[in-house]
């Protein structure tokens, strides 16, 4: 008896099925293309509890009769290729066949359509595989396609979808894309009876951009162009200061399809070299016509990955493309300022307003939550900004340039000097104090009692700390210091529940792009666990309604920006625990003290006390860095040639 047999069309169909469908998603990208290849100017997307209980996709396309519906769940039925030369002419979005027969073997599906012109629609049902029969019915013109229970029979793969606000994140990804591609089609979704988004058609690519990311980013955004004889581009790049943190908002189209190309990234990758810091992603949206004879669209059962026949070609073509857009632009950053700048900016601006001087610690005190914060003496009724207290007393006095050459051999030996200050930078005015001891005395100078003998440290080009040691000195990156023991300070109270928390008198606003929305809500249980209150505004905005104390200064977006860097790709750190270490890990980085922001003595002298009073480990941050470089007297004596 013969072991090799023939498999049965509904088991060929579900192992199909765990090629092209692996979650809801999948199932609404697939019935999204039908829609477009149909022609439709509007697909209405429906979805409960994330895709996973129905997924409804109507379209106002040319429609299917009754025969095309009887087709519709055979495998390989297609009315987009005939032969295998049509493989190297594809102008759809679909050409297999495979999509429909793949969702109905692992759901509870159903197809109602009706042709322009025919006075009565039709209806086929599909469950789990088994088809029903045909039958006339009254229906709109286009198609609707219902999918139920979808991995009702196959438990397993069910189990692996993840919850409702990430399903409904890759979801949101999906039209995201589509929206961006097809900008004459009017795209709308709705999950459970609530709208998500609704996008009329527009002109212009550039109103879609705004619709996600924002209309300050229209405003900045640069056009490209290129046309040759098999090959054209068109789109938008962003200016370097949009960079983000990942590669997400790198959108690349060929022939109206989503596609992922490593020659189209190193482009990218190469245009904008020397204009972003390292581990920065600009922003960019391509749109590619190609022959389709020239590039192979039948590589993966996803499509997203494509070969082209002359990859290089392609690559110089973008290449040019961008460095083009880039060096002939002239959109300048917001404001006519420099990221540096506007950062530069700030800091005067946080300056002029004038906080009571306070050390790191001091400003993060451990304590129950704190009540909303009131307004200041200056606070009018009517106004809507509020300005700290002012400092008790300030000195802005300067020396000469050329006094200010011994500015840090008078700093470690005590001498009461100040020294002129580079336009820009931030300074830390004096304020009155009670009288030290001698050791604390000791330690506002630049010292720190060891014995009989002080231990002298100071600060250099605002980033980092030189400390004498008794066998030599240590350089100490102030950042990834103050980083490492933000991380063990958040994590302790975090355990033993005390994590301060401040209410903001003023809520603020955030707008994410659909994705980082339904991202940021699947992470909502774990925020407030770490005193973040978020609650969701509507329309992909969600209002920040509490910080941690060490976070209350901190701009919610660009902290929701760098958390969601870490759970973008892919489902991010498995289990609570991993979760919650990795939100500490971002907040510990945007809580601590930057490169290039001026510490007094005082702080620093806190900062090292910290590090030496903590019985945890400090010599790498939570990324990895080392917090310290330590020479020892003989490795300076080896190098200044005295052994």
């Amino acid at each position: 008896m013969s072991r090799i047999k023939l498999l049965s069309s509904s088991l060929i169909n579900k192992i199909a099925a765990g090629e092209v469908i692996d979650r809801p998603a999948s199932v609404v990208k697939e019935l999204v293309e039908n829609a477009i290849d149909a022609m439709a100017s509007r697909v209405d997307i429906y979805l409960e509890e994330g895709g996973r209980k129905v997924i409804r996709i109507v379209d106002n396309g040319i429609g299917m009769d009754a025969e095309d519906i009887g087709l519709a769940f055979q495998s390989h039925a297609t009315s987009k290729i005939k032969d295998a030369d049509d493989l190297f002419a594809i102008h759809t979005l679909g050409f297999r066949g495979e999509a429909l027969p793949s969702i109905g073997s692992v759901s509870q599906s159903s197809i109602i359509s009706r042709t322009k012109g025919a006075i009565n629609g039709a209806e086929i049902r599909i469950n789990g595989g088994e088809l029903s029969e045909v039958k006339e019915c009254g229906a709109p013109e286009g198609t609707q396609v219902e999918v139920r229970e979808l991995f009702f029979n196959v438990p397993v793969r069910k189990k692996f979808l993840k919850t409702i606000p990430t399903e409904m994140a890759y979801i949101s990804e999906v039209l995201t894309k589509f929206s961006l591609s097809y900008p004459a089609v009017h795209f709308t979704l709705t999950h459970n009876n609530r709208p998500v988004f609704n996008l009329p058609p527009v002109q212009d690519t550039a109103d879609r951009i705004a619709a996600f990311f924002g209309e300050e980013m229209r405003k900045q955004l640069i056009p490209v162009l290129l046309r040759e004889e098999k090959f054209s581009l068109c789109g938008y790049i962003a200016p370097p200061f949009f960079d983000k943190a990942n590669a997400r908002t790198q959108f690349i189209f060929l022939n109206g399809r989503y596609i992922k190309d490593s020659a189209i990234f190193r482009a990218i990758s190469e245009a904008y070299h020397g204009k972003l810091m390292h581990k920065r992603y600009p922003v960019v949206f391509l749109f590619m016509q190609i022959d389709p004879s020239e590039v192979d669209v039948n590589v993966h059962p996803t499509k997203i990955e494509v070969r082209f026949r002359n990859s290089s070609v392609i690559y110089h073509y973008v290449l040019s493309s961008l460095k083009e857009g880039l060096n002939r632009s002239p959109v300048k950053p917001m404001g006519g300022l420099t990221s540096i700048q506007r950062l530069e900016r700030d800091a005067v601006k946080a300056d002029d307003v004038a906080l009571p001087q306070k050390s790191l610690w001091d400003q993060f005190p451990p304590g129950k939550m704190d009540e909303p914060r009131e307004p200041t003496a200056c606070h009018k009724e009517g106004d809507y900004h509020l300005l700290p207290p002012q400092r008790e007393a300030e000195s802005t006095a300067t020396c000469p340039p050329e006094e200010n050459t011994n500015a840090i051999s008078a700093q470690m030996q005590g001498e009461e000097e100040t020294t002129q200050v580079p336009h820009g930078e931030r300074t830390s005015p004096k304020i009155n104090a009670v009288p030290l001891s001698r050791d604390a005395n000791m330690r506002e100078k630049g010292f720190t009692p060891e014995g009989n003998k002080p231990r002298r440290y100071f600060q250099v080009h605002n980033a980092y700390i030189v400390e004498e040691t008794s066998d030599g000195l240590n350089i100490i990156d102030q950042h990834a210091l103050h980083e490492i023991i933000l991380y063990h300070e958040i994590e302790k109270n975090v355990h033993a529940s005390k994590l301060p928390s401040q209410r903001l008198l003023i809520p603020e606003l955030v707008d994410l792009s659909p994705k980082d929305f339904f991202s940021i809500i699947d992470l909502k249980e774990h925020l407030e666990a770490l005193g973040i209150e978020i609650e969701e505004f509507g329309h992909n905005t969600v209002v920040i309604r509490s910080f941690p104390q060490l976070l209350k200064r901190l701009n919610g977006k660009e902290f929701l920006e760098t958390l969601l860097t870490g759970f973008g790709e892919g489902d991010g750190p498995k289990g609570k625990d991993k979760t919650l270490n990795k939100i500490i890990s971002v907040m510990a980085c945007k809580g601590a003290v930057k490169a290039g922001q001026r510490l007094e003595l005082q702080e620093i002298g806190e900062l090292l006390e910290k590090k030496r009073s903590m019985s945890a480990f400090t010599n790498n941050c939570p990324h990895g860095r080392p917090t310290t470089l330590h020479f020892s007297l003989d490795d300076l004596e080896k190098q200044f040639k005295r052994k």
